[in-house]
């Protein structure tokens, strides 16, 4: 039996709808903005890592999260076709598109690694602490063997003192765990979702087309000056006064709100260039698109493309 080991993050049932040809297997143009570069590729180069889904449990098949998104993902596909092709944003189709959304937000190797960083954070603060003194070591040690810890008696003080200033180690979390976090996540995030307003927006010829990124749900608040500052680079999903833009395909893209109003409106060229320009603020690395010549709203010189950001220093 063939094993999948190459497991999208971005799914690419997604990707495809910024393609110029909407399949597959037409070219997706990627903007890789820590290298400055662009190039051309098709969905599945992108947006994937290796045993990204995989769960090694005795017992349980280390494909069963690949398999049961994968079947998740020929309902999304449909709901996302039906969206770009109506605007019509209710029913099945909206009930798919905000699982994928909740998913979206927060299945990416970004979310790993900070969630990784936040506790290796704590690690080294309880380590620094339990290192403090050598009789505060010894009395953790002696506590470890009380309840039946194994303690490695060889290990000095002060060999474990000079590991730790060192620092030349990192804290890892099994994939297990973080997936496990992946689907809490997920459910806590789904009611307020279903709690806003949706605007469906659709791009003109002339307006051009939205893009996506490796970082795809876009949360900010709608006032951010009326935000204390130590706030505004952290609006939650349950907060009043945020917005969450998600780009459907380069043609649609969802506007959610708890205040604001529904339905479906045409996009100007000045919305969808500011809308690329959040997107490309909220991504991690790469930006996807049908094209390079995508608009992008820059603040000093109004509507440029995606030129911009691979010449910008």
């Amino acid at each position: 039996m063939t094993t999948s080991r190459h497991h999208h993050y971005l799914s690419q049932c997604y990707l495809k709808g910024f393609t110029d040809g909407g399949s597959k297997n037409s070219k997706l143009t990627v903007l890789d903005l820590a290298e400055k570069r662009h190039f051309e590729t098709i969905p599945r180069n992108v947006g994937g890592n290796r045993d990204f889904n995989r769960i090694e449990i005795e017992g349980i098949d280390p494909e069963i999260v690949e398999k049961r998104l994968s079947a998740f993902e020929s309902d999304a596909a449909r709901a996302l076709r039906v969206v770009d092709e109506t605007s019509n944003f209710e029913g099945v189709e909206r009930d798919a598109i905000l699982q994928l959304i909740a998913l979206q937000a927060v299945r990416t190797p970004s979310h790993r690694e900070h969630f990784r960083k936040f506790h290796e954070e704590i690690a080294n603060k309880v380590m620094g602490l339990t290192l403090a003194t050598k009789e505060r070591w010894e009395s953790q040690m002696q506590q470890m063997k009380d309840n039946g810890q194994a303690v490695n008696e060889d290990l000095s003080y002060e060999e474990m003192l000079d590991f730790y200033t060192r620092g030349e180690y990192q804290i890892n979390l099994a994939r297990e765990y973080h997936i496990d976090l992946e689907f809490s996540g997920v459910d806590a995030i789904l009611p307020y979702l279903h709690d806003r307003k949706w605007m469906v927006f659709k791009a003109t010829k002339e307006s051009g087309p939205f893009i996506t990124s490796d970082n795809p749900v876009s949360l900010t608040w709608n006032d951010p000056e009326s935000v204390p500052p130590i706030y505004r680079s952290s609006p939650g999903h349950g907060m009043a006064g945020t917005q969450l833009c998600f780009a459907v395909s380069k043609n649609t893209l969802l506007l959610g709100e708890f205040e604001g109003r529904q339905g479906a409106f045409d996009a100007s060229i000045d919305f969808v260039a500011m809308i690329n320009a959040q997107v490309a603020i909220n991504s991690r690395r790469q930006i996807y698109a049908p094209r390079l010549q995508f608009p992008l709203w820059t603040k000093d010189e109004g509507v440029q493309d995606g030129r911009y950001l691979l010449n910008k220093k």
